[in-house]
């Protein structure tokens, strides 16, 4: 970066974080993104004279907001209108520092992320390098949303530049603006998390990524990256990747909780957690709702640690004996994601999309899967076994009168039914799991077109599984398979 566009940044975010924080001290509307116009010259992406440029000031410090002017860790009965970033929050490497923001009886109209701001290859900066630090095992961002909203629905910052053009007459822009869409949902982070949404709260998406800077000092499977979200009396919708003010109908656009429902769509998902492919320790998210409605898609995507073979490696000083790498414990290989719903109803779809092997490929680990295409034969060719072993497990669990309508196609692990809870298996969508079981006075109802697929299947005394009477006359396959 150009040592005078150092200078520029530092002022221009210490006075937009100086303005914004005035009126989140008086709790009023405040916006992130400013733009600054000289009224002579034209605005230009990669101008790098500072006649126009644009203000960002949505940081969020772990400092308080009287002492250093920029946004504290408290949002109480704000409106905010942008994006909040708690890039250097978050980012102080240490694990004895509050690493905690607070949104009370707010309005966030956009989102929150943990990603630094910019836009190109220029990025809004304090003038510290917070690139190079270690990853540090157990430094937990805790994010705690009350009574609050985060719409996801700042999808551009959008201004007018105003120039004098070769007659020297005045001239206004109306196509200027900084798409802010394509940064994630709602929530979008990459640090390990631990989410709370209660007391009737909205967020529209939420997506967590794992992003392992390394730390040379880690060498043994203890460590591990960690999610936990809690919902309670809340509800969490799909959010929207694109900018959805481009179309319309009868003058109102589509709004980032709006759910397609048709084939994979990434502006469906509601929960989304990504894994790095370069770190060598597994993602774990626990997601917990009780009393509360998920209306969107779920989906885990894992890859191999960066550490594990799945084809194999020959073993140090060795030209026989062959090992798939990693942790001794099978497990610390795996990324999971388990899904429990209390008391709540979740409309939508469950993708794992992971990578897997076949036994040939076992040396050292063990089956932890199944595969549904049974891709493993004995000599004689016949198939013998539907064992693998995966990067990420899924699994889902409803408790308490919990409801799951099904949409597009899911497959995941385990589905545990418990407690008058139900899974409703809607026309054209398909369920697979390796195992399913039904406590409890639960409920599995398979509609016209529905189609449910495991290998092993358990039904307590007190629950059932129910066909819909036409059921066989709108699909190929059968309405439900299982080996047992």
């Amino acid at each position: 970066m150009h040592s005078w566009k150092k200078k520029l940044v530092v002022s221009q975010l210490a006075l937009a974080c100086t303005l914004a924080i005035t009126s989140q001290a008086n709790a009023t509307t405040y916006d992130t993104f400013g733009y600054h116009d000289d009224a002579a010259t034209v605005f230009g992406w990669d101008d790098t004279n500072d006649h126009d440029y644009l203000t960002y000031g949505g940081y969020v410090y772990n400092t308080p907001a009287s002492d250093s002017g920029y946004f504290d860790t408290k949002f109480t009965g704000d409106t905010v209108n942008g994006v909040i970033s708690t890039f250097y929050l978050n980012h102080d490497y240490a694990n004895d520092t509050a690493n905690t923001l607070d949104v009370t009886n707010s309005t966030i109209h956009g989102m929150i992320t943990s990603y630094q701001i910019g836009y190109g290859q220029y990025v809004w900066t304090n003038g510290s390098d917070y690139t190079t630090h270690d990853w540090v095992d157990d430094d937990t961002f805790n994010l705690n949303i009350s009574n609050s909203t985060i719409d996801d629905d700042f999808e551009a910052f959008y201004f007018t530049d105003t120039y004098l053009d070769s007659d020297g007459k005045t001239v206004k822009t109306d196509y200027d603006k900084l798409v802010t869409a394509g940064l994630g949902t709602a929530i979008t982070l990459d640090v390990e998390s631990n989410i709370n949404i209660t007391n009737n709260s909205h967020v529209a998406g939420i997506a967590l990524y794992q992003k392992d800077l390394g730390n040379s000092t880690y060498t043994t499977e203890a460590h591990q990256w960690d999610n936990t979200i809690n919902v309670a009396n809340s509800t969490v919708t799909s959010g929207s990747w694109s900018e959805d003010e481009e179309q319309g109908h009868f003058g109102n656009s589509s709004e980032p909780s709006d759910y397609n429902g048709n084939g994979w769509n990434n502006d469906d998902v509601a929960l989304a957690f990504v894994d790095d492919p370069y770190s060598n320790y597994r993602m774990v998210n626990n997601v917990t709702f009780t009393d509360s409605q998920l209306l969107g898609d779920v989906v885990l995507q894992s890859s191999w640690n960066y550490n594990f073979y799945s084809d194999g490696r020959l073993v140090d000083d060795s030209t026989t004996v062959y090992t798939n790498g990693g942790w001794a414990d099978d497990d610390q290989n795996v990324d999971h994601l388990t899904l429990t719903l209390n008391n709540t109803k979740w409309v939508g779809a469950a993708f794992n999309d992971s990578q897997s092997m076949d036994p040939v490929q076992f040396y050292d680990v063990d089956a932890n899967s199944l595969d549904p295409d049974s891709t493993n034969y004995d000599a004689w060719g016949r198939v013998n076994s539907a064992a693998s072993f995966q990067s990420g497990i899924f699994d889902v669990s409803l408790n308490n009168g919990s409801e799951w309508d099904t949409t597009k196609t899911s497959v995941i692990d385990t589905l545990a039914v418990n407690s008058g809870s139900q899974v409703d298996v809607a026309n054209g969508s398909k369920l697979t799991a390796d195992t399913i079981t039904l406590n409890g006075g639960s409920a599995m109802n398979i509609g016209e077109g529905g189609y449910v697929d495991t290998d092993h299947l358990t039904v307590d005394t007190f629950s059932t599984v129910t066909l819909a009477d036409d059921v066989s006359s709108a699909w190929s396959d059968d309405a439900l398979y299982a080996n047992t």
